[in-house]
């Protein structure tokens, strides 16, 4: 008798129209399936019970649900074969079908297609369906083609493609038509914002005044908006090209496609206004005054590292902060937040005596000579990089630990080490000064505790970890933690008494997972800490 394979049947239905039928398409997908696999009684095959459905879900992503759970349970070894009605009913990507097709070998999982009879265990298998995922993927990039197609073409003609309308019209007929009494309302908020000239003095009156912001209801019967009109919501509306009967689409617009509300003097009053509004505003270090390294700073991971700002009072302190440590992707560097005005300053310092004179614009000053001269600084544990383009530096044989990169610029090193005197945080060039030994009280607390705790369990004055805990009006957990402590390594424990341990490893750090028992673990376990 063959062996038992078991076999999971995989649908899928791109829209959720029809699934609220009795009968709908993943059942027949299903009935299919399972009369496949019942003709493969003989050679062991069995349809496990588990439904692995996605209704609704798209074959282009592999955000679903039913296709999540098949690839857990493969993962878990309980499943022999996977069986679809269609190839593409698992994916219309290739790239993706690749992935999944990866998984599927590795875990010893074959992949049965109904209706088209192929098996990813043979090579032949494999190419045939890399053509039919090939033209799947076609086609649905040609569907996306045209629906993109499609939309332009209609906003074009006016047409409206969903979302709702703005303040001052309604969507007849799929085309944007005049309410009276909202676009009065819109003619206001122009005229008004032109008496106060200012959209926060206009969000003011308007709120005084009891004007809110467009009211609607949707398909599902459900009245929303209608609330007060917020500063953002007044700039969007005071540059809405809709109001002078113009429809967008990405960087195109298209006149004439329905009423305007505004008129042309009205429209051009206020642009005017708003254009004047902004041609005053003072240029700020948030937007780029005085950001020297902006653009050209990266941490020692290769990750970009920005300009933010942070206020405190009146004061306004600017730092360099690490791409991977704003999105939270990636491995951030050893340093990924620094000080703009420190790190600025130092980099002016050290690179303005290496600069060549001839290559000096007129009358630019230290700044703007160092801004021309670097192309890239990479700030890392101790060191500063700075790469210069070619013919800024000069030809000095007192140039710091230097190479000379291909495109004819210098590659330059500069130790650096940050600590903090009287509480300021202070960058000095060169290598790190021996650091002054510093005991941790917490540690030293910690393992005085430990050892005694030890003591009193092996004396069999305790006869628990439980009762230990009691006796010391401790968490059972934490002291389970904490004891281990009593068996650290001796050089180990050497150091932490004498406070020469890295300055990176905390009590918070040691118990935060299980200790090692041998001592090598063990210090293995303090250089990880320790960084």
């Amino acid at each position: 008798m063959s062996a038992r394979l078991r076999c999971a049947i995989y649908t899928r239905k791109s829209s959720e129209e029809g699934l609220e039928q009795s009968f709908n398409s993943l059942h027949a997908q299903r009935e299919a399936c399972e009369a496949y696999v019942l003709s493969q009684t003989g050679e062991g095959w069995s349809a496990i019970k588990t439904l692995y459905d996605d209704g609704g879900f798209s074959g282009g992503s592999m955000e679903r649900p039913g296709l999540k759970q098949l690839m857990a349970d493969i993962a878990r070894g309980l499943i022999d074969t996977v069986v679809v009605y269609k190839v593409d009913r698992l994916t219309r990507s290739l790239a993706d079908f690749a992935k999944i097709v990866e998984q599927f070998d590795a875990r010893g999982v074959s992949f049965v297609s109904v209706t088209q009879a192929f098996n990813t265990t043979s090579s032949m298998g494999r190419l045939t369906l890399n053509v039919l995922l090939s033209f799947a993927q076609f086609e649905r990039e040609v569907t996306g083609e045209r629906i993109r197609d499609k939309v332009a073409a209609s906003k074009a003609k006016g047409m409206r493609m969903g979302g709702r309308p703005p303040l001052g019209s309604d969507i007849i007929d799929g085309r944007l038509a005049v309410n009276a009494s909202e676009a009065e309302t819109v003619r206001h908020i122009f005229t008004r914002y032109l008496e106060l000239r200012s959209t926060k003095a206009l969000e003011n009156a308007l709120r005084v005044e009891g004007v809110t912001a467009k009211s609607w209801v949707t398909q599902a019967g459900v009245r929303v908006g209608g609330g007060s009109m917020l500063r953002g919501s007044l700039n969007y509306l005071l540059i809405n090209p809709a109001y002078r009967g113009v429809t967008r689409h990405k960087d195109r617009r298209y006149p004439d496609t329905h009423p305007a509300i505004i008129d042309a003097e009205l429209w051009d009053r206020v642009q005017a206004r708003l254009a004047e509004g902004n041609s005053r505003k003072p240029e700020t270090p948030k937007r780029g005054e005085g950001a020297l390294l902006d653009g050209l700073l990266w941490d020692d991971q290769g990750h970009r590292m920005g300009l933010v700002h942070t206020t405190k009072g009146a004061k306004r302190y600017r730092y360099y902060l690490s791409r991977a440590k704003v999105t939270g992707r990636g491995e951030t560097g050893s340093v990924h937040r620094i000080s703009a005005g420190l790190i600025e300053q130092h980099v002016i310092q050290r690179l303005t005596p290496l600069l060549s004179s001839s290559g000096a614009a007129p009358g630019s000053g230290p700044e703007g000579r160092v801004r021309e001269a670097i192309k890239r600084v990479v700030v890392g544990e101790g060191q500063l990089t700075v790469e210069t383009v070619a013919g800024a530096t000069s030809e000095l044989s007192a140039l710091p630990p230097a190479s000379r990169m291909a495109e004819g610029g210098w590659r330059l090193t500069f130790p650096f080490h940050l600590h903090r005197k009287q509480g300021v945080l202070v960058l000095k060039s060169g290598a790190r000064e021996a650091r002054e030994a510093k005991v941790d009280r917490a540690l030293v607390r910690a393992l005085v505790l430990a050892r005694t705790w030890a003591r009193r369990l092996e004396e069999g004055e305790l006869d628990s970890i439980k009762s230990l805990a009691t006796a010391n009006g401790l968490c059972p957990a934490y002291t389970a933690r904490l004891l281990p402590l009593a068996y650290l390594a001796p050089d180990l424990t050497e150091a932490i008494l004498e406070g020469r341990q890295a300055p990176a490893i905390s009590l918070a750090g040691l118990v935060a997972q299980p200790l090692p028992i041998t001592w090598q673990a063990q210090r293995q376990l303090f250089q990880t800490l320790g960084g």
